[in-house]
């Protein structure tokens, strides 16, 4: 066996899963984890009203009690048409909570070819193209767009450049990962004007 595949097996062997344990893609914080916050403040202010007025009832502190009087005040309470509005709605933010909750995440990384457990940014893959095509000759400047399955790179060349040689760097860089991606190079000279 040659030396580079020696290589790459050992390097194969050394980032395979080592747990018997299925490994998930690195993924975004749950969605409902924002509201989940949120719903955590209203309780802990809500807490702050008990511990007032619990304070109230052993006559530490003087005042009226709030829990009180609201429970009062929605014992009063009659039916009105508009509250079939409010309930109608507070039962679509319960659907829109539920919903939430069980929604899948949003990926973050994307996995390398070749390699189970090692996950790169879609900015990271940007950067890699961008510097790639950046020390060909003749290139000015190279940014990388890096979308859900497209990369678009742009290249501003102040001499003339191969136009099949950059999109060959770029799928170089992109190979290195295990999702197929759709390249598009757009060429422009530093005087102006689109040449592809």
């Amino acid at each position: 066996m040659s030396e580079t595949t020696d290589h790459v097996k050992t390097a194969v062997a050394k980032t395979a899963d080592t747990d018997d344990e299925k490994v998930f893609t690195p993924a975004a914080n749950p969605a409902a984890a924002m509201v989940g916050t949120l719903l955590g403040l209203v309780m802990l202010g809500l807490v702050v009203v008990v511990i007032r007025d619990l304070l109230i009832r052993i006559g530490w502190v003087s005042g009226s009690e709030w829990l009180h009087a609201a429970a009062d005040w929605v014992a009063g309470i009659r039916w009105w048409n508009w509250m079939w509005a409010l309930a109608i709605g507070l039962v679509l933010v319960g659907v829109a909570m539920i919903w939430l909750a069980v929604r899948p995440r949003r990926r973050t990384h994307l996995s390398l070819s070749g390699y189970e457990v090692m996950w790169t940014r879609r900015g990271d893959l940007a950067r890699r193209c961008s510097a790639a095509v950046s020390t060909m000759p003749g290139v000015d400047h190279a940014s990388t767009v890096v979308g859900r399955r497209k990369v678009t790179v742009t290249v501003t060349a102040h001499d003339a450049v191969d136009g099949d040689e950059i999109d060959r760097v770029v799928g170089a860089v992109l190979s290195a990962v295990a999702e197929p991606f759709r390249a598009t190079v757009k060429l422009s000279s530093r005087r102006g004007g689109d040449r592809r």
